[in-house]
């Protein structure tokens, strides 16, 4: 099993809002809204959407997570969206507007940072990526560990950036060896340093997105919130080996906003 990496981002200010649009297109789709985080335990559906929209960081809200991919119509109709996936090391990068998919190079001019120009644009886009990894501009505004990822293929590097993602996984294994080995093996971390993920990577350099742009992870993000849901509700709730540390990662965690939905078929 591969582990996916998708994220949403919309030039807007209003997550509420567009929690608010995601919510009723999944229900025009037929799927019934639920609360995974309530005190008694939801309804199971064999088809879900879970995903969490974050609050709005330099101009952009991000969704967190892997979308239907007919929200994309309703979702696009008046704001614009990017949405970027990295599974293993395959990469997908669609900019939807207006309702459809369009074009990304023509989208996108908008939302470049000033020192990057159309060309920029297009090589990340079309190009080897090898031509774009030798401009150290395209990744001046990257976190370290991702800029060093970006610059060279290593898989050691891309393994440890896979452990910070899955810690929580591993963690919930136990102290059972056989178990967390067993875990590790049944999954394979996004390939960062690979030329699909080097592409997400350059093309986030070049736009206006927050410097955490893909921070946290789903699975990051839902386990802390649980936990700061769960303290809200019950100061006194106890804590378990590891559930300070999973706290931490997301301090704000109870700032997203979660949009979970199923469907019977």
């Amino acid at each position: 099993m591969t582990a996916s990496w998708d994220s949403l981002y919309l030039p807007s200010d209003e997550h509420e809002g567009v929690a608010a649009i995601l919510r009723r297109a999944l229900e025009n789709l037929g799927y019934s809204l639920y609360d995974p985080f309530g005190l008694l335990p939801g309804k199971s559906y064999p088809q879900t959407v879970r995903l969490f929209v974050a609050p709005p960081a330099a101009g952009w809200v991000r969704v967190i997570g892997t979308p239907d991919p007919r929200l994309m119509t309703p979702l696009s109709a008046t704001i614009p969206c990017l949405y970027l996936r990295l599974n293993g090391a395959e990469a997908s990068i669609e900019v939807f507007a207006r309702g459809d998919l369009r074009q990304p190079e023509t989208e996108l001019l908008p939302y470049l940072r000033a020192t990057f120009t159309a060309e920029h644009l297009r090589r990340i886009l079309y190009d080897e990526i090898a031509a774009v990894s030798d401009e150290p501009e395209l990744f001046a505004h990257l976190p370290d560990d991702v800029r060093a990822a970006a610059g060279q293929v290593d898989p050691r590097q891309a393994q440890r950036m896979f452990d910070r993602i899955s810690g929580n996984l591993l963690r919930k294994a136990g102290t059972d060896t056989t178990t967390a080995t067993a875990a590790r093996d049944l999954i394979s971390p996004p390939d960062w340093s690979s030329p699909g993920g080097r592409r997400i990577v350059a093309l986030a350099g070049c736009l206006t997105l927050p410097d955490n742009w893909r921070e946290p992870d789903f699975v990051t993000l839902r386990d802390a919130y649980q936990l700061h849901i769960r303290r809200q509700r019950k100061p006194d709730a106890r804590l378990y080996p590891g559930d300070d540390e999973v706290m931490a990662r997301v301090a704000n965690a109870l700032d997203y906003i979660p949009v979970y939905a199923g469907r019977e078929d």
